[in-house]
């Protein structure tokens, strides 16, 4: 695959080239959709962004689609090249540019980290126990005539993190359609516009809202040793090779301890997880409003009554995710569910029984 980069002072378009060997279809679940990506931005000048971010986010994009080989249409530095490669294996990445390598982008010194904000739960945890100086930066998908997301709630959470004194950062991209089905190509996708920023924000690391049952696997079928992994070791080594280390702040607070955080936390008030609903208005349809929400009246956060019990396990979606073996993030469900005593709806002590062999584990709000 070869990737070109027009850059303008307004916007950044990364244009994929497949080849020979590429994957369009790397699996069942999703193939490449669009065969670009464009990050637009009116506040900041994006023409000379350093070419080992230019690289890191192409990376970031394109990775689960290329083949044997990845060409950048530009000269990233020697050293990131050289790192990059050092732990890649399913394919090697190249300069395919007659232009000499590019200096190597340099660790910034002072202590502003960015965090990729989603506006929810584990994000807004994320931000409320990271430094004042966080820059949170979101995000934001250009709408699709049909689609389901809605972003309203998050741009809410950005306007109040803003007049609370956050640097926050609304930046427009695409790239979630660079997939089919609409979704990050890899999980931490969502950083880009971040990474793109870096310079003009002087960040010195990027954040993610990544909590236990994502990282180290907790509540699903296998235990992952993450610091020792083979996610955290091609991720981090990336991020460090541009000069822009990866930090997980959260990642061993299960989602239990986020909500109990986000609940307790000043600018807790910011979050909402689902990204249908309006601010302050969930879909209470989604697996994300069953889980968050069956969670907060576990712990008193809010109050569903049957009725909302019910629709909420009525849904396609929902129902669809418990009957999964295991249930994902079966753990919260247990602790949750375990928790919700005074219900007189019949799935409740279904779903009891469901995941009865976790037992109440209150280690989950340490």
């Amino acid at each position: 695959m070869k990737v070109e980069v027009d850059s303008s002072k307004q916007s950044i378009v990364f244009r994929f080239i497949l080849e020979e060997n590429d994957l369009e279809k790397p699996n069942e679940r999703f193939s490449m959709g669009k065969k670009e990506a464009t990050i637009t931005s009116s506040e900041h000048n994006l023409e000379n962004v350093h070419p080992d971010l230019l690289a890191l986010s192409s990376i970031l994009i394109c990775s689960p689609f290329v083949g044997n080989e990845l060409k950048f249409g530009f000269s990233p530095s020697r050293k990131f090249l050289e790192e990059a490669n050092s732990i890649l294996s399913r394919y090697s990445i190249i300069s395919d540019c007659n232009d000499p390598p590019a200096e190597q982008r340099e660790m910034v010194s002072r202590p502003i980290p960015g965090l990729a904000f989603s506006g929810g739960v584990d994000s807004t945890a994320a931000i409320s126990v990271m430094p004042g100086s966080t820059v949170p930066v979101f995000m934001n998908r250009p709408l699709r005539s049909g689609s389901l997301y809605n972003p309203d709630a998050a741009h809410r959470s950005c306007s109040i993190l803003k007049s609370l004194g956050y640097e926050v950062q609304i930046i427009e991209c695409d790239l979630e359609y660079v997939r089919e089905p609409v979704g990050f190509p890899t999980d931490v996708a969502n950083a880009v516009p971040a990474i793109i920023l870096a310079d003009h924000l002087g960040l010195d690391s990027i954040s993610f809202g990544t909590v236990l049952e994502s990282a180290y696997g907790t509540g699903h079928e296998n235990y992952r040793d993450y610091p020792n992994g083979s996610h955290w070791n091609f991720y981090s080594t990336l991020f460090r090779a541009a000069g822009i280390p990866m930090s997980l702040p959260i990642a061993g607070v299960s989602e239990v301890g986020t909500s109990i955080i986000a609940y307790k936390a000043p600018v807790g008030m910011v979050a909402q997880s689902c990204i249908r609903g309006k601010w302050k208005e969930p879909c209470m349809n989604c697996w994300k409003c069953f889980r968050k929400g069956l969670l907060g009246n576990a712990l008193g956060h809010i109050s569903l009554s049957d009725k909302e019990l019910q629709n909420l396990m009525s849904s396609t979606e929902v129902r669809g995710k418990l009957s999964s073996l295991p249930i994902s993030h079966e753990n919260v469900v247990a602790y949750a569910i375990n928790r919700t005593d005074e219900s007189n709806y019949s799935g409740i002590e279904t779903l009891r029984k469901r995941v009865g062999g976790l037992g109440s584990l209150p280690l989950l709000g340490k």
